[in-house]
């Protein structure tokens, strides 16, 4: 099928069903995911669309906002912060970025913890203010609203300043050719710098983002040293994130 007509297909089913997903439209046009992915892009940049994490939904509606997506998958998020906890040792210089799962593993610390934690989530800062062996230090910058997140060339430039010995990374999309990927190209760069000085890096992933991507490159697979999902780490998916040399949690 000529991408014209997949593009009136596209439209269409987007008009009746308000959202519609890569996978789906893939089967039903009989093409690659990855040119569906393409497809979406092109609607997207001519404002025919607004492309969200696994498909796309009509320009006049908005993505879930922050607060509404920590209620997403919450079950999920919380079996992800409770596996990292054990990685966590008091005394610890932690980074910390964005993301609904690490909103969830601050929530769900123990109350005796003391740690250094090195921020740019600032939806977070509420439940650390609760913990009183907690050092809050907020990275300086934009502020993002659409991940209540602080980002731009003052945040890295802070980050520049630490060597922390663990760090949590939100995840985006997670594969193992393409790396770690971010949506928006600040968030990427903040990632890049937070990497570069920490000891341990962290991706917390719900296994839906394991084998997607998004547009701006964030590291090789090979950067991270553990993955942390809510699934068991016999499923077979996990098995060339293995052989890359991570750890699975």
């Amino acid at each position: 099928m000529i991408k014209e007509k997949r593009y009136a297909y596209i439209l269409a089913k987007l008009q009746d069903n308000q959202q519609v997903g890569f996978a789906e439209l893939s089967s039903d046009l009989k093409v690659s995911e990855d040119t569906i992915r393409r497809d979406i892009e092109a609607l997207a940049n001519n404002g025919l669309l607004m492309k969200i994490r696994g498909g796309a939904i009509p320009r006049s509606h908005n993505p879930l906002t922050f607060k509404e997506r920590i209620s997403y998958l919450k079950d999920d998020k919380e079996v992800i912060a409770l596996k990292a906890q054990p990685l966590i040792k008091s005394g610890q210089t932690i980074f910390l970025d964005g993301g609904t799962s690490v909103f969830t593993l601050v929530s769900l610390l123990p109350t005796d913890i003391k740690l250094t934690v090195i921020t740019n989530n600032t939806a977070i800062i509420p439940a650390l203010s609760a913990y009183p062996g907690v050092k809050l230090i907020l990275l300086g910058g934009t502020y993002f609203k659409e991940s209540e997140t602080v980002v731009g060339l003052q945040a890295i430039r802070m980050v520049e300043n630490f060597q922390a010995d663990l760090y949590f990374m939100g995840i985006c999309a997670l594969d193992v050719q393409r790396g770690v990927t971010a949506a928006y190209l600040e968030e990427a760069e903040l990632k890049q710098a937070m990497l570069a000085h920490s000891g341990v890096a962290v991706a917390l992933s719900t296994f839906e983002k394991l084998e997607t991507y998004e547009t701006y490159r964030v590291c090789p697979i090979e950067s991270l040293d553990y993955i942390i999902t809510e699934v068991d780490t016999a499923d077979a998916k996990f098995n060339a994130f293995r052989q890359a040399g991570l750890k699975i949690l």
